[in-house]
């Protein structure tokens, strides 16, 4: 009797580890999900956004494809049978008459979005759904905009009756928002001087100014001034040379004693 629940209960263990295998091999999977990191504005033609599934072997019945952007708002769907269709702000790009496959069961899954524009930037999920199963996967797009003009300078200032400088360091027409950052080489970065954004036709102008002392600075001092856009490996950097007061007064002393070292030299042989 002992024997017999004992087979019994590998029988069915054994069942249940065949149909869960079978259950397993029936779900809806997502392969990959294809979106491009960072893209700039004018630099392609068009970009495909794919989400590339299978149903494996599970019943199409109710298939959907869903693309969301920024989590709620569906800017694409396709409907197995029917056409696919768009809405803002990807319908004006979207090409509905793009393809990504052959096979009747996914050929409209992906977005082919023509010349994108920077209010594409943003989250996309997709969403494939049935009546049995659904599977969604994401990624993040940057559609960026580079700087129109990007300047750096300085000027003397006197700050608090102490000798010093304003650096001063500019740039616009960038999207998305940019970090902007003023340093010297070797000097501490202790500077709390935040940068002043504004837009202008929806990309953005930055400006930022720092003050520095001459007593804080090196003789020689090396000025730096970074622009970053983020999600991109967009970078710049500008640089600039400023002599201190003690490297001027250094130099002008140097520049009068030079005749007189000259004078005993002569003197002397």
């Amino acid at each position: 009797m002992m024997m017999t629940t004992k087979y019994c209960w590998m029988l069915l263990a054994s069942l249940l580890l065949i149909f869960g295998c079978i259950s397993e091999s029936q779900q809806l999977i997502i392969r990959s999900i294809n979106v491009p990191s960072a893209v700039k504005v004018g630099d392609v033609d068009y970009v495909i956004l794919d989400c590339d599934y299978a149903l494996e072997n599970t019943s199409s019945r109710g298939l959907v494809v869903k693309w969301f952007f920024n989590d709620t708002q569906v800017v694409y769907q396709w409907i197995y049978g029917r056409r696919p269709s768009a809405d803002e702000p990807a319908a004006k790009y979207v090409d509905l008459t793009y393809k990504a496959s052959g096979d009747p069961f996914t050929e409209y899954r992906a977005m082919k979005l023509d010349k994108p524009g920077f209010d594409l930037t943003g989250d996309y999920k997709c969403v494939i759904s049935t009546f049995a199963d659904e599977r969604a996967a994401n990624s993040f797009m940057v559609i960026y905009s580079t700087e129109k003009k990007f300047d750096f300078e300085y000027r003397k200032k006197s700050i608090d009756n102490k000798d010093g400088l304003e650096a001063t360091c500019r740039a616009e027409g960038l999207y998305p928002k940019p970090t902007l950052n003023i340093s010297v080489k070797n000097v501490p970065d202790n500077k709390t001087s935040q940068p002043i954004f504004t837009l202008e036709d929806g990309l953005y102008n930055v400006l930022l100014r720092v003050d520095y002392l001459d007593e804080e600075l090196p003789e020689v001092a090396e000025l730096k001034c970074d622009l970053d856009i983020p999600r991109t490996n967009h970078s710049l950097t500008r640089k600039t040379i400023y002599y201190s007061g003690n490297f001027v007064d250094r130099a002008s002393i140097n520049l009068i004693l030079l005749p007189i070292l000259l004078a005993i030299f002569i003197l002397f042989h």
